[in-house]
């Protein structure tokens, strides 16, 4: 039996930080998920100046800065916003919670979509009352961002655009941009409304999929069939043809000194994504077969710092922050993660979680080792989860001498 972990609700903003282990926890939604230079620059002198000396990367395509002395929270957003990563208020910023397709192309008009809804989120102050996590995704084609949880999901087609809530097979099919804002935010605001309704009643405001089978179609519009595409863990590192290059952090953790590096080596020009697979891209439509000329000066040979190869086998491992860190976290996470990622079998993933939240995976995982606390004279101890996610029941509790002595096993009944 685990220890049920006490649940925030909210996810930690710039305006908004959360208190942790090691400081406030600071969070950053990149406008369209991509950073300039300069913004990556000042980001990494954040984290080094006033952070921990890492930058994180969220599941939503956020940066996330660690270790802030509540002191010093006010600096830190007048640095952001200095460089235009910096809402006006608590509320835009908490409406602004949508991850934008990082592999998208020009031709598909996902920027230019993200940006009319972004001005519309902006301006939506009626939509206060959806709950702190309300999400949404825009896909320049359906199932890029299967892994992604969104609430309201937009789709280029052949066509036009899918607007798609979550928890339902259907969808409503529009022609154009403006017409799927439009619908998405009509969406919105129905459920914002039953958010409120449930607050009324001392209930929890919950998310768009419990809901989403008495949701009737805005006037005009009609529901269409939509195929669930599959769940992958994400491309892997590399090029992009036409897009750019991925690049990989070990558990999404990048050094802030890794990072300036590699802004240091990239043209004034360049744009980053930030993306929900934990990794950045650098935009580059030249991509391909050779390395460009700024690889080696980036660092990017160091593999300490970055994952540049698909078959690493760090990609197959993911770790919540874990204890100390963590108050609530009852073990330690992510050494333990490094250290098992050469056991863990090609197609497979384990995730290693301080508690059962599961803050930094959502999506099921082949095993899922999450800590239980101490057990007198054995050391920490872990339960163990197949096929499943952080708050599953567990078939099995080892120590973590004998996730050592054994690690082969955790994956021997697969």
């Amino acid at each position: 039996m685990h220890t049920p972990p006490h649940i925030q609700g909210w996810c930690p903003g710039a305006w908004q930080p959360m208190a942790s282990g090691d400081g406030l926890v600071l969070r950053v939604r990149p406008p369209l998920g991509r950073l300039t230079a300069a913004q990556a620059r000042r980001l990494a002198r954040l984290a080094w100046v006033h952070g921990n000396g890492a930058l994180e990367l969220s599941s939503r395509a956020n940066v996330q800065l660690r270790g802030i002395a509540p002191g010093r929270h006010s600096a830190v957003l007048r640095a952001l916003a200095a460089v235009g990563l910096l809402d006006a208020d608590a509320g835009r910023e908490r409406r602004r919670n949508l991850v934008i397709d990082p592999l998208c192309r020009p031709q598909e008009a996902v920027h230019a979509l993200g940006q009319a809804l972004q001005q519309a989120l902006d301006a939506a102050d009626d939509l206060a009352g959806l709950p702190a996590k309300f999400g949404w995704s825009v896909e320049g084609a359906p199932g890029r961002l299967a892994g992604v949880s969104a609430d309201i999901r937009l789709q280029r087609t052949a066509t036009g655009w899918l607007v798609q809530p979550d928890g339902r097979q259907q969808a409503l099919a529009v022609a154009d941009a403006s017409q799927a804002v439009a619908a998405g935010l009509a969406l919105a605001r129905w459920f914002a409304g039953q958010a409120s309704l449930r607050r009324a009643q001392g209930l929890r405001p919950g998310r768009m999929a419990a809901v989403a089978a008495q949701l009737q179609p805005p006037p005009g519009l009609d529901w269409v069939e939509t195929e669930t595409p599959a769940h992958g863990e994400g491309p892997a590192p590399g090029a992009v043809p036409g897009v750019g290059w991925l690049l990989g952090a070990p558990l999404g953790r990048l050094p802030a000194v890794a990072l300036a590096r590699l802004v240091r080596a990239l043209p004034e020009q360049a744009f980053l994504r930030v993306t929900p697979w934990r990794m950045l891209l650098v935009e580059d439509a030249g991509a391909g077969a050779a390395l460009p000329r700024w690889w080696a000066a980036a660092g990017l040979d160091n593999a300490a710092d970055w994952i540049t190869g698909a078959h690493d086998p760090r990609l197959r491992v993911s770790a919540c922050t874990g204890a100390p860190g963590c108050t609530q976290a009852l073990g330690p996470t992510q050494a333990l993660a490094l250290e098992l990622a050469p056991q863990v079998p090609h197609g497979a993933h384990l995730h290693v979680t301080g508690c059962a939240k599961g803050c930094a995976r959502q999506a099921p995982a082949t095993v899922v080792l999450r800590a239980e606390g101490e057990d007198e004279g054995e050391g920490p101890v872990y339960s163990v989860v197949r096929h499943g996610r952080a708050g599953d029941r567990a078939q099995e509790q080892r120590t973590l001498a004998s996730v050592r002595d054994n690690p082969g096993l955790l994956f021997s009944k697969e």
